[in-house]
């Protein structure tokens, strides 16, 4: 008998907005993220330039990491693993403007990736270069920070600019 082959899921949030923030604490077990990694996997493609479906992205500057960004990121990704759902909106409501505003990030431009299944940060980043609306935030010049938090194999990217 054939077994179906399970494939990571995820979708991508691509917004910019003018909007002031607020203050955010988090705990719940959650999984440490290599930050290393993730920077470097996602400035290579920043700095190459990369083709996100049938739109080429030419290069951009590298984005840093935020530890704000980080801490909206690990708390969506702890509420989705927590509450088993998967989407950008959570069960009460918000989002991730809602959430970055909380964590005290101040921004007027933010995005977010969220994704499930992936064991480790190299796989992450290959599934969302492999997908138009991801890769599109990955290379959106707008973006000057990054965090991202896991729960699980429950993913979160949040990006943003002050």
């Amino acid at each position: 008998m054939k077994s179906a082959m399970w494939l990571p899921v995820f979708f991508a949030l691509i917004i910019s907005c003018t909007k002031d923030g607020v203050t955010q604490s988090n705990a719940f077990e959650s999984s440490s993220v290599n930050k290393t990694v993730l920077l470097q996997l996602v400035n290579e493609a920043r700095q190459k330039g990369c083709n996100c479906g049938n739109k080429y992205y030419p290069p951009v500057t590298a984005v840093t990491w935020n530890d704000k960004l980080e801490a909206a990121a690990t708390a969506h990704s702890i509420d989705m693993s927590k509450k088993a759902y998967f989407s950008h909106t959570s069960p009460d409501g918000s989002n991730a403007a809602n959430r970055i505003q909380r964590a005290g990030y101040v921004w007027r431009a933010y995005g977010e990736n969220i994704a499930h299944g992936y064991d480790n940060e190299k796989d992450l980043i290959q599934g969302w270069l492999g997908s138009p609306t991801h890769c599109s935030n990955i290379m959106n010049s707008n973006f000057k920070e990054m965090g991202v938090g896991r729960s699980g194999n429950y993913w979160t990217q949040d990006f943003g600019s002050r």
